[in-house]
């Protein structure tokens, strides 16, 4: 009975954590959506009730009087796509190479790449900036792509490598037998089989090159270059603000990560477990 009632006792409190987590991690999207459905008027009063009246005039109004909404749309897109596709291309050919040579030399380039790490953004501003502006790559789009793809290869890195090493050697031998070269061995065999971790890389750098600020705000500094979460800005000032428009901005601007993320997700955890694991 001793046992039975300490399993009980704590089959109560993993119920009680758990909800507990589920709370802190839904509120902020509860308040987003409350906040966006209610008009101005409505914020001073039980600001976390659910507004009595509902409204997606907020919304209309993002896209119809945020001058900067559809032009931060088309900067993200345009910025976002073609780092991931960089990454998954030069993330999964280097990590082949990485994980398939064990000399030391290979293992420094590794450790190399994956310090880049431990590197804060805030440390490198400076020189990041003025470079970037002598080659005249600042307020463009090929500029920040340039600068987020360099800035999210070490963690790409870290997790493709880690899943390379997972896949046996043996399938690998049998390509070779049957006259495939390195090239097409990497691309015939290997490569179909970093699915899981390539979805993993899609939708973790997706997430952050979409809702990048630090580097979207050294270098996009002119209107016309900002991405959607720099065009959000537009809603605080120094003396006001206007809460309900910036939460309806930020569902909109959410709603293409949510996408990613719901038609990726059983390809997610598989390959963070699996890269985790052996790297």
């Amino acid at each position: 009975m001793g046992k039975q009632k300490k399993r009980h006792i704590l089959s109560i409190l993993q119920k009680i954590l758990i909800s507990v987590v589920m709370v802190v991690v839904i509120s902020p999207f509860y308040i987003s959506i409350v906040y966006a459905l209610k008009n101005k008027n409505d914020l001073t009063v039980n600001r976390l009730a659910w507004p009595t009246h509902p409204t997606l005039l907020n919304f209309q109004r993002v896209i119809l009087e945020n001058d900067q909404f559809l032009t931060g749309y088309k900067n993200s897109i345009l910025t976002t796509v073609p780092v991931v596709i960089l990454l998954m291309l030069i993330t999964s050919m280097a990590a082949y190479v990485l994980a398939r040579n064990t000399t030391k030399a290979y293992k420094g380039i590794y450790l190399l790449f994956i310090s880049g790490m431990l590197i804060p953004i805030q440390c490198i501003m400076l020189p990041f900036y003025i470079n970037f502006f002598k080659l005249n790559l600042t307020n463009s789009n090929f500029g920040f792509v340039i600068a987020r793809t360099g800035l999210q290869i070490p963690i790409s890195i870290l997790v493709v490598t880690g899943f390379v090493k997972a896949i046996p050697l043996d399938l690998e031998e049998s390509a070779r037998i049957d006259g495939c070269n390195r090239f097409k061995m990497f691309w015939k065999v290997v490569f179909p089989l970093m699915k899981p971790v390539n979805a993993t890389q899609l939708v973790l750098n997706t997430l952050f090159v979409w809702n990048d600020y630090t580097t979207a705000i050294i270098l996009l500094r002119k209107p016309f270059a900002r991405t959607l979460i720099l065009a959000q800005m537009a809603y605080f000032n120094e003396y006001t603000s206007d809460l309900n428009l910036a939460f309806a901005f930020f569902i909109l601007a959410t709603l293409p990560i949510l996408i990613v993320y719901f038609s990726m997700q059983k390809y997610v955890v598989g390959g963070i477990m699996m890269g985790a694991v052996k790297g």
